[in-house]
């Protein structure tokens, strides 16, 4: 898939990149959404959650972005009330990569 990535914190908006990474699976009571579109705002590159996992590890490259619209194309084991081709909007796990994918 597509993505935009952010590597160096100190460039800011200017070293974001467009680069091919691997699709993701869906892990328990995960969702996979096609995106149709993002939000991003670029004060997220100031956001400690841009750049490193909940439990403090560094997580470069990392996709930012976290508003969506899209359409559910996976399920991960567990998860209720939702189905695949569903039309969804909503935002992203903030210690995750993002929606610029």
């Amino acid at each position: 898939m597509k993505a935009i990535v952010v590597t160096d914190q100190a460039a800011g908006t200017a070293g974001m990149t467009l680069t091919e990474r691997p699709e993701p699976s869906a892990a328990i009571n995960d969702v996979i959404v096609q995106i149709h579109a993002s939000g991003f705002v670029p004060t997220e590159m100031e956001w400690p959650s841009t750049w490193t996992d909940r439990a403090g590890r560094d997580k470069t490259p990392s996709i930012p972005g976290h508003e969506l619209a899209g359409v559910v194309t996976a399920l991960g084991y567990g998860t209720t009330g939702l189905s695949v081709g569903q039309r969804v909007f909503g935002l992203a796990d903030w210690h995750r990569d993002g929606t610029l994918a």
